[in-house]
C-alpha cells in the first residue's frame, strides 16, 4: 500500500472504474477505518486498517483503494474465507463444526461457497471446471503468486475474487 501514498496518488495510472476515463488526475479524498477478521495460528483476529479513498478528476467519483487480501463490501479477508472453503472441502466435518471453528453461521459458509463455485467456473471456463475438484483449485489459488491471478480475474470479469457486487477497482498492493 506505500506505493498508494498521498505523494504518489496524483501519479497513478489506473483507469476511472465509474467513467472510464482512461488517464484521470487522481487525487486525495478521504480515509476511513475498515474492520479485517482473518484467521492465523488457529485464532480468529480482528484488525482495524486504513482505507484511502481517492476522486476521480474526470468524473468526481470517489474510490478506495484495496488491498487483494480484501473482498470489497467485506469483513472478512479473501485468506480467511479461502480457508473456510479449503476446510469444508477437506475435513469431513459436520457444517456446524466448521462453523463453530470459524465462528460464522452456516448460511454464511453455503454464501461463500455458492459464490466460489460460480467464480470458479469464470476463473477456470467451464470445460476446465468440470475436470478440476475444488479442493485442488483452492489449493492452486492458496500455493501460488495469486496476486497476478486475482488481478486477472477481475480484469475478465469486472469483479473481485469472491465479491458479489460489480463495478469495483482492485488495486495491486504488492
Amino acid at each position: 500500500m506505500e506505493d498508494y501514498s498521498i505523494e504518489k496518488i496524483p501519479f497513478l495510472d489506473l483507469p476511472c472504474p465509474n467513467c472510464g476515463a482512461k488517464h484521470p488526475t487522481w487525487a486525495y479524498h478521504d480515509s476511513y477505518e475498515r474492520c479485517l477478521i482473518s484467521y492465523q495460528n488457529k485464532s480468529i483476529i480482528y484488525d482495524t486498517i486504513d482505507i484511502t479513498r481517492i476522486i476521480c478528476s474526470s468524473c468526481n467519483s470517489t474510490h478506495a483503494i484495496l488491498p487483494e487480501v480484501i473482498i470489497p463490501f467485506r469483513s472478512y479477508s479473501l485468506l480467511f474465507v479461502l480457508d473456510v472453503l479449503k476446510d469444508h472441502f477437506t475435513l469431513g466435518v459436520t457444517v456446524a463444526t466448521l462453523c463453530a471453528k470459524y465462528e460464522i453461521s452456516a448460511s454464511t459458509l453455503y454464501e461463500w461457497k455458492r459464490l466460489f463455485e460460480t467464480h470458479k467456473k469464470l476463473w477456470l471456463g467451464i470445460l476446465e471446471d468440470i475436470y478440476q475438484k475444488s479442493l485442488d483449485f483452492l489449493s492452486s489459488i492458496l500455493n501460488t503468486n495469486a496476486s497476478n491471478r486475482l488481478k486477472a480475474f477481475f480484469s475478465n470479469n469486472k469483479i473481485s475474487f469472491l465479491q458479489g457486487r460489480t463495478k469495483t477497482a482492485h488495486i495491486d498492493s504488492g
